[in-house]
């Protein structure tokens, strides 16, 4: 099997930043999403009490959770619209587009853990709320204005 896989996968080393990045982001996520998954179950369907003690605010793992399958399933589409189109987005765009899909989502998981996590009323708490967005929509707009580019 390794060998069919071997001819059809190129092989990529991680140690450069290539398109390959976004699809190990991609399946690192969806890992991290079932894990939230289970632990939802658990807490919630098996009433697991020292689970409940670590994720009081289950409904912001339910959230993480979500949000870790979306951000898997745009990366994963602009990866393979990127492929069909031929374009090989610069590697600071792949840097910007993994950290955001990683670090956005992970809000929610911290929120579950501390439900007051992320509060803040001052001004500087709540630029730096918004600076945290600038990966994701940065990586995913360059990627999509240069989608639009070629197709028009």
């Amino acid at each position: 099997m390794s060998t069919v896989l071997s001819s059809v996968v190129p092989s990529a080393s991680l140690s450069e930043v290539t398109m390959t990045w976004l699809l190990v982001v991609a399946a690192g996520v969806m890992l991290f999403s079932l894990f939230e998954a289970w632990l939802a179950t658990l807490i919630i369907y098996g009433k697991v009490k020292p689970l409940k003690k670590i994720f009081p605010a289950t409904h912001n793992l339910i959230r993480s959770h979500v949000d870790y399958l979306m951000m898997t399933s745009l990366l994963v589409v602009s990866y393979f619209i990127c492929l069909h189109l031929n374009i090989v987005l610069p590697a600071w765009v792949i840097v910007l587009l993994c950290i955001g899909v990683i670090y956005n989502p992970f809000g929610f998981f911290i929120k579950a853990i501390n439900p007051n996590a992320g509060q803040s009323d001052t001004i500087f708490g709540k630029i730096m709320v918004c600076v945290a967005f600038l990966p994701t929509t940065i990586g995913f707009g360059y990627t999509m204005c240069t989608v639009i580019a070629v197709l028009v």
